[in-house]
Formats: structure tokens, C-alpha cells, sequence
């Protein structure tokens, strides 16, 4: 019998990546910023242009401090227990340019967990070899069964697709959302494995 699948985010969902990027941004560019500054839109955040804050993107991805990210302890046992039951994929939103980083940080980190790893590739330029589609797109293209992700425009997306959610972390940018029938919020992985093991 066919397993459901969890698609599971990297970023501030198995990897710490804002704090992280906001000690980066703190050092190169002489910023202050908190976790309650950071937004998705980087020229609002550094209140900079959209040139700007492009050029910044591309000195931050060049760096490649992907490869150095912590990872989620409490991540690894609960995925270890969740895939006696589910298969595992991963849904990220990073640029396909980052695939192999990528793969080298999930295979050192999180070892024969995930059956495959699905770049929607939203931030790339479209070439030949490149795609662009949401999450939710992927999501039910992939007829995945559940979507665990920090980002309230993901989980409400899927949901709206009729795909349950989880809401994960007590992150600045996702307290003030309310989330719809369809959707749970988890502040760490010991309530991500509870909700799961509620699931038959």
C-alpha cells in the first residue's frame, strides 16, 4: 500500500536560515536587524532599492553559507518515527542553482530520509533546464498528502487546494495570520510528531 507524503520545507523548518542570513546581512552591510525585521522583500527590509537589494541577493547566494547551516536537532528523530508511516519529500523554494549545495546539506544532515527534493524554482530566471511554479503548484502536480513549511502564503495555498498544513515555528512573519480548517500550527517538531501520530 502507497505511503501519504509529507513534503517538508529547508528553510527555518529543517535548517536555522534567517538567523543565519541576518548575521550575515549584520556583518556585510552593517545592519542591526532582528528576527522580527526580517521580510521576504529584502529592499523593504534593508530599505534599499530593488537594484540593491538584487545585488545583495547575488553576493548572499555566492557566498554559499547554505552549505554551513545548522540544522534542526529536533528535526531528525521525529522524521526518523514520521517515515515508518509516511513517505518524505522536500519542497523548497530556494533557486535551482543551489540543487547540488542543497543535496550535499540534506544528505549530511537529514541521511536517507527523503525519497526525492523539488525546487519550484520561483526565484530563477526561466531557461531550458529551469521552471517556475508555487509550492502549492508542486504540491498537488506531486499528489503529496501534507505540507510542513514556516511561510503562512504556502500552507494557505495548498490548503485552499484541499492539502492539510502545517504552520510551522513561532516565527514573527507567521503569528499574525489566521490559519483556515486545513491548516495546524506547530511551534516545534514535538508538536508536528503529536499532530501526525493523531493522523490514522
Amino acid at each position: 500500500m502507497k505511503k501519504p507524503i509529507i513534503a517538508v520545507d529547508i528553510d527555518d523548518v529543517l535548517s536555522h536560515n534567517v538567523p543565519a542570513f541576518l548575521e550575515w546581512s549584520n556583518q556585510q552591510y552593517g545592519t542591526s536587524l532582528t528576527l522580527e525585521d526580517y521580510d521576504e522583500d529584502w529592499a523593504k527590509m534593508w530599505q534599499v532599492d530593488h537594484a540593491e537589494a538584487e545585488r545583495r541577493n547575488h553576493v548572499w547566494h555566492a557566498a554559499e553559507l547554505f552549505a554551513g547551516y545548522e540544522h534542526r536537532e529536533d528535526a531528525l528523530p521525529v522524521l526518523q518515527h514520521l517515515k515508518q508511516r509516511f513517505d518524505l519529500a522536500i519542497i523548497t523554494s530556494r533557486p535551482t542553482r543551489m540543487r547540488e549545495i542543497t543535496l550535499e546539506w540534506l544528505d549530511s544532515r537529514y541521511p536517507d530520509l527523503f525519497i526525492d527534493v523539488h525546487f519550484a524554482g520561483m526565484w530563477d530566471t526561466v531557461t531550458a533546464d529551469s521552471h517556475k511554479a508555487t509550492k502549492a503548484d508542486l504540491a498537488q502536480k506531486l499528489g503529496i498528502s501534507y505540507l510542513i513549511d514556516d511561510q503562512p502564503k504556502h500552507v494557505l495555498a495548498v490548503a485552499e487546494l484541499g492539502i492539510p498544513a502545517v504552520l510551522f515555528g513561532s516565527y514573527p512573519w507567521n503569528q499574525d495570520v489566521a490559519v483556515p480548517d486545513g491548516v495546524i500550527r506547530c511551534a516545534d517538531w514535538k508538536a508536528v510528531q503529536e499532530y501526525f501520530d493523531g493522523q490514522a
